[in-house]
């Protein structure tokens, strides 16, 4: 027990960055990069380049450069992605309470919607808040005109002139001076069937080691394609 002990704790000083060192793992980090993924934190207080799971908290700041992506990772089973030209702001990460300000580009989620937990996402002109089972994406144009699409589950979309309820299968689109329109969801492009494959293939992950504490069990799979679990005869 003292070898896998051992074992153990090796594999997670190999998998976390030194600012990760403490008992919580934190609520979000970053699962994945493409491209020359950019981050500020309250830390550095200057733009350095993102890293493999490297933990995010409030008031961090992530730019996705063109030709770029990048996947951010919550405790919960959670994930959002950013496609190139994106700019994404950390606001609060309060226990199962997710806030986001999306300043341009495009972010997709995929919420669990785990009991008592919600994630928001703001743009210029609205408030995307999701509170169930979802997924769905959120593109900012440089002017600021937000769409929401709604792939499963449902959401509400916040602005000044009042709150939509946005089911699957629609998008609404957002521009100035209070112009809002829902519409199906058109013909899927590159970035979508990207995610839905990123999706699939994380829904057929094995499930965590029972090795493992559950506070782990988010991370199971990077441990599993990182190393092996051996027997000691102790």
């Amino acid at each position: 027990m003292k070898i896998l002990r051992f074992i153990v704790l090796i594999f997670i000083l190999f998998l976390f960055p030194t600012r990760s060192y403490s008992s919580d793992l934190g609520s979000l980090r970053i699962s994945l990069i493409n491209g020359d993924v950019q981050i500020r934190t309250e830390d550095t207080e200057d733009w350095v380049p993102a890293s493999i799971n490297m933990p995010l908290s409030g008031g961090d700041r992530i730019w996705i450069p063109e030709g770029g992506k990048t996947e951010l990772q919550f405790k919960d089973g959670t994930y959002l992605r950013l496609s190139e030209k994106s700019a994404l702001e950390i606001l609060t990460l309060d226990n199962n309470s997710y806030q986001f300000y999306l300043t341009e580009g495009r972010a997709y989620v995929n919420f669990r919607g785990l009991k008592d937990s919600s994630l928001q996402m703001d743009t210029p002109v609205s408030s995307v808040r999701a509170y169930d089972r979802s997924n769905l994406g959120v593109d900012v144009s440089e002017n600021g005109y937000t769409d929401i699409s709604v792939y499963r589950g449902s959401v509400y979309a916040e602005t000044e002139d009042g709150k939509t309820q946005i089911e699957a299968g629609k998008m609404l689109s957002l521009k100035e001076k209070g112009y809002a329109e829902i519409s199906p969801l058109g013909p899927s492009d590159s970035w979508e069937r990207w995610n839905r494959e990123r999706d699939r293939r994380l829904a057929d992950r094995r499930p965590p080691s029972r090795y493992l504490p559950e506070e782990l069990s988010p991370y199971a799979n990077d441990f599993e394609q990182n190393g092996r679990w051996v027997y000691e005869g102790e």
